[in-house]
């Protein structure tokens, strides 16, 4: 279940305060998930210790041959993710670490009647202490005229993880009116950063029942033991130096290698930083796969996005689906309207997906420039938009880059230089491991 898409009017109910601690919380039911003796220090070894309580649900889409990962919730979404915030100031404290060793999926909790919704990250103890506090204090900054409603905030702390748990109540939680409640830990132990959630309904006008409560508590305290490993064996301290994850992270340019005043993305929807065709380019999240990405914004507009997969097929089918048009140079559809736009005037340079092979890397390189008449803030003094994603793979790694900048008056020119500097990203990525 995708919590932060959950909308409604809050609810008041003050008797789920103090849910956490009344009773039960100090004698959880022993981990489903073994404990191993170390932590993991990669998200290879997350994966690999998560991937029996993977929940395995693909969807085929009706409408292309493509088939889509297990949902998972965006690497790059707020931490508390339910708690959806004001875009104000502050925003980005407690936003993910992008360019790190990550890891989303949902896993099957037989405890609970949602599925556990579960984030990793690799990245130093300083910086996931940062996001820690960044977190706490994100819990008062709740948008609360149409969301979730925050009822308890609590301590984490059990099994060398350290952290914050939270509780919020929703009405309309389900189709037939009946209220919700969901719980959240965001919790660290040494360079882990981990967030895990989960969901349970009640009836309208009654109060969450707080068994769930207390058994999703000890299935999320079981898959943080299963990654945290011992609490008397020490924390790691960052990411394997060995693992072909860390050392993808530790390959990605400086963001100053893509133009001026680069720095992370700090919208909570993103949508925004994509500047033509936004709804297209959500489509590589991948449930259960270890990745690395990273979001940028400035000058332009970037996204990185790679992920490890379990074999060459499920690879390719991960490379294709953030392509927005399918086929060999030309659009599917010659009646298809061009990405937002009911113009297909709008283009300056029209859509073309072209095989794409640089060294071991193959794929296809997606390009178009669009002059578009509903431009963000950022770019209303510029008249359309070039864009150039590369999608390629080499065995089971997929790489997708994407480039969005301006066109000025040479949009050919534009689309080239993002070409460029797309392929000089790639060729720093590693094609071992």
């Amino acid at each position: 279940m995708d919590l932060s898409r959950r909308h409604g009017p809050r609810v008041a109910i003050a008797a789920v305060t103090l849910l956490f601690v009344l009773g039960g919380f100090d004698q959880l039911k022993t981990p489903a998930l073994p404990m191993p003796a170390n932590a993991a220090t990669s998200v290879e070894e997350i994966a690999e210790r998560l991937r029996g309580r993977l929940k395995g649900d693909v969807f085929e889409s009706p409408l292309a041959d493509l088939t889509f990962a297990p949902f998972a919730t965006n690497l790059d979404t707020p931490l508390l993710h339910w708690c959806w915030p004001e875009r104000e100031r502050g925003i980005e404290a407690r936003l993910p670490p992008g360019g790190v060793p990550a890891y989303t999926a949902q896993l099957r909790a037989p405890e609970v009647p949602e599925p556990l919704e579960v984030r990793f990250w690799i990245t130093s103890p300083d910086q996931a202490s940062r996001l820690i506090s960044a977190t706490r204090r994100g819990t008062g900054k709740c948008d609360y005229r149409d969301h979730n409603a925050i009822s308890d905030v609590g301590d984490f702390d059990r099994g060398g993880w350290r952290g914050l748990r939270a509780l919020v109540t929703t009405e309309y939680f389900t189709e037939e009116g009946d209220s919700g409640a969901s719980a959240t830990i965001v919790a660290t132990r040494g360079a882990l950063l981990a967030e895990v959630s989960w969901a349970w309904p009640f009836e309208a006008g009654g109060r969450p029942d707080p068994r769930p409560l207390h058994e999703g508590t000890a299935a999320a305290a079981s898959v943080l033991a299963a990654v945290g490993g011992a609490p008397t064996a020490p924390a790691p301290a960052g990411a394997g130096s060995r693992a072909a994850s860390a050392a993808m992270a530790a390959a990605l340019p400086p963001p100053s290698a893509y133009g001026k005043d680069m720095k992370p993305w700090s919208d909570p929807v993103g949508l925004t930083h994509d500047l033509v065709c936004a709804a297209a380019f959500d489509e590589n999240v991948h449930g259960g796969a270890p990745a690395v990405t990273r979001r940028l914004i400035g000058e332009v507009s970037v996204r990185e996005d790679v992920l490890f997969l379990a074999d060459e097929r499920s690879a390719e089918e991960a490379r294709v689906r953030p392509l927005i048009w399918r086929g060999s140079g030309t659009l599917p559809d010659k009646e298809e309207k061009p990405c937002d736009s009911e113009d297909p005037r709008s283009y300056s340079v029209g859509p073309h997906l072209a095989p794409f092979t640089r060294g071991p890397w193959t794929g296809e390189i997606e390009t178009f420039a669009v002059r578009h008449p509903d431009l963000p803030p950022r770019l209303t003094r510029r008249d359309s938009v070039a864009h150039v994603a590369v999608a390629v793979r080499h065995g089971s790694t997929m790489v997708y880059l994407r480039w969005q900048g301006p066109a000025g008056t040479d949009p050919a020119a534009a689309l080239r230089a993002g070409r460029a500097v797309l392929t000089r990203t790639l060729d720093r990525l590693p094609t071992g491991g």
